[in-house]
């Protein structure tokens, strides 16, 4: 039974990262505003929180990977002066 559930768990959040491959930064940002209201409410209940949280964790690793790559493209063109592809 605990197996089944550990599948799930990999299903729901393969479908969040899917989800957030498909937003721009400004909609996770968005989305991550919306998480926090809800998990801000006392009436949403335990489950859902703690599913909220696994959603906004994989949004927030996700807007992180992005900010990295967008950083890491300043840099280099901060060092010598040309844009530098790194796709």
């Amino acid at each position: 039974m605990a197996e089944k559930g550990q599948e799930n768990r990999k299903t729901d959040q393969s479908q969040v990262q899917e989800t957030a491959d498909g937003m721009t930064l400004e909609q996770i940002f968005s989305r991550l505003e919306e998480i926090t209201k809800k998990m801000e409410n006392p009436e949403t209940g335990l489950e859902d929180a703690f599913a909220l949280y696994k959603e906004g964790d994989t949004l927030l690793k996700e807007a992180e990977k992005r900010i990295s790559l967008v950083d890491k493209q300043v840099r280099a063109l901060e060092d010598d002066g040309t844009e530098v592809d790194f796709q």
